[in-house]
């Protein structure tokens, strides 16, 4: 865990495109991400709820959420009602659908993190990254190479692939 970290921030210095606030939003994106899991294994195991209905308290909390931050910051209901796509089937099919995936989605994090460890899930789901990350290099033309960018991902990626051997392991 160590050494993705390191990666991590090795490949941040090496950020020719850096911006504040876009590690920010990262920061707190993984740090919620890995309290979502602990919280969720912990309320299914001391509360004896059912995994579906750990699962639905979650999604209707996070929904809560999301519609108190939508009422609160100036503007946004005003967005959201005079989004101009509302109209457009195709985006409204694409959004359900969307919606529909992410709830699988949801759905196959908690039953994984429910049988194993929140880090297991969370570094499970990084090396399903490993490719993705070279892909991206290569792909949609926004990735600026600099070496240490580059040294930094590789070292962060040796990190997870070596977590994932020895937590195989036993």
């Amino acid at each position: 865990v160590g050494l993705m970290l390191a990666g991590a921030l090795v490949a941040a210095l090496g950020d020719i495109s850096f911006n504040m606030m876009g590690y920010i939003v990262i920061f707190f994106n993984d740090l919620f991400t890995a309290l979502n899991g602990v919280i969720m294994k912990r309320t299914a195991e001391e509360y004896r709820k059912s995994k579906m209905t750990v699962l639905f308290l979650n999604s209707f909390l996070s929904a809560i959420g999301v519609a108190i931050i939508i009422a609160f910051v100036p503007g946004e209901v005003e967005k959201v009602q005079n989004f101009a796509e509302w109209g457009n089937s195709n985006f409204v099919f694409y959004l359900v659908f969307a919606s529909l995936l992410g709830s699988v989605l949801n759905l196959a994090i908690f039953l994984c993190t429910s049988t194993n460890s929140a880090l297991t899930t969370t570094v499970v789901g990084c090396l399903k990254n490993v490719l993705t990350s070279y892909l991206g290099m290569f792909i949609g033309g926004d990735y600026i190479f600099s070496w240490l960018s580059f040294l930094g991902i590789n070292i962060s990626i040796a990190g997870s692939l070596i977590y994932a051997q020895a937590t195989f392991r036993g």
